[in-house]
């Protein structure tokens, strides 16, 4: 009875776990590798940010052609004037950049944001770059991003996200200004009756900064670092006069035009042109379980014919099995074999552990050996 027992739990037991691994596999989705961007003009970039209870993506192809040319200018020119100099690298006339911040613009206009919710989404997005050090990434102590630079190379350190986050809230229509903390760099953005750690500037013009961290996660508008807490900054306004602006244009189609045009003239360097519109950030829902998953993701096919084809075959191996005699049922019906009222004179001992048996009895019912 005990080995009948084990056996039916088994079965149960397989067959609980076959129906599981259908069932889970109906919700693991193989994610599918977004066909890479071969083209040599362009770098291809993803981003991934929260905000507002939403997880948000965008992809965008990025003019090589514009990232050499502010890769080309020398770290001596981009630190000559210090951190208060960093309007050189503020570039709110770039194309693309404004291309990109109007597309910022539009995505919280159309969701109805107001002005507090566009500049905490802009920062959400800006925050999610990884934070690497200028001595690990380009072998200097400081090496000051511009926007593009920043983008194509995945982040870089505070100063680097606070240029980005300046140069797009400043296109935007904000006013922005540079926050210089102890070996620190972060931006303020003009606002009225707000929370948080806030300076007026300048001094007895009644406008007031607030603080802006632009690394690390889910630090609000207002929210100073505890490091900071107490300690003297430097304020910068920004001189967008004083910008770079490399030698090349960009040209795109008439839809693409900004509200803005660039201020970059041509020099007979190559001209890098936008071919396809700038997509915006798109917002991704959870996927509803329907049959398109199996279309959508191949893999799941596969995986859920094994576990069918696994399943019929234990079926048949359990079918056509050898059975144990535990299993027949005339067996299941009789007696304890090794029961005390077995008669001493029709009992079979066992010669194994000598203990009695009844007449009919084929196995020991304490050892389990046959019984001869």
């Amino acid at each position: 009875m005990q080995k009948t027992l084990k056996h039916k739990q088994t079965n149960l037991f397989i067959t609980i776990l076959m129906a599981l691994t259908i069932v889970g596999s109906l919700f693991f989705v193989i994610p599918q590798e977004a066909a890479a961007q071969t083209s040599p003009d362009y770098y291809s970039k993803s981003y991934a940010w929260d905000y507002d209870g939403r997880h948000w993506t965008w992809d965008l192809n990025i003019p090589k052609t514009l990232y050499d040319a502010y890769k080309a200018v020398p770290v001596s020119t981009r630190v000559r004037n210090g951190p208060a100099g960093y309007g050189f690298l503020t570039t709110t006339d770039d194309y693309y950049v404004r291309m990109l911040a109007q597309k910022l613009n539009q995505t919280t206009s159309d969701l109805g944001y107001g002005s507090y919710d566009q500049v905490s989404f802009v920062l959400a997005f800006v925050q999610s770059l990884l934070y690497t050090s200028d001595s690990v990434t380009t072998g200097y102590d400081e090496y000051p991003r511009f926007p593009i630079e920043t983008l194509v190379d995945d982040g870089g350190d505070c100063e680097d996200s606070a240029i980005l986050f300046a140069t797009i809230t400043l296109i935007m229509g904000y006013g922005t200004i540079y926050i210089n903390p102890p070996n620190h760099y972060a931006v303020g953005v003009l606002g009225t009756n707000l929370r948080g750690a806030c300076w007026e500037y300048p001094e007895g013009s009644n406008e007031t900064y607030y603080y802006c961290e632009t690394t690390g996660d889910n630090f609000k508008i207002g929210q100073l670092p505890a490091e900071f807490t107490g300690k003297k900054a430097y304020l910068y306004s920004i001189d967008q006069n004083t910008q770079f602006i490399p030698k090349i244009m960009l040209t795109a189609p008439t839809q693409m035009t900004p509200t803005a045009a660039p201020s970059a003239v041509s020099t007979g360097a190559p001209q890098p042109t936008v071919t396809d519109d700038m997509n915006g950030p798109t917002v991704q829902p959870v996927m509803p379980l329907s049959f398109n998953l199996i279309a959508e993701n191949p893999a799941l096919f596969v995986i859920i014919a094994f576990v069918v084809a696994a399943c019929f075959v234990i079926v048949i191996w359990s079918i056509r099995r050898p059975r144990s005699i535990y299993d027949l049922p005339e067996f299941q019906a009789l007696p304890d074999a090794s029961s005390d009222n077995a008669r001493p004179d029709t009992a079979i001992f066992c010669v194994f552990c000598g203990t009695s048996n009844k007449d009919y009895a084929v196995f020991c019912g304490k050892c389990g050996k046959r019984l001869s």
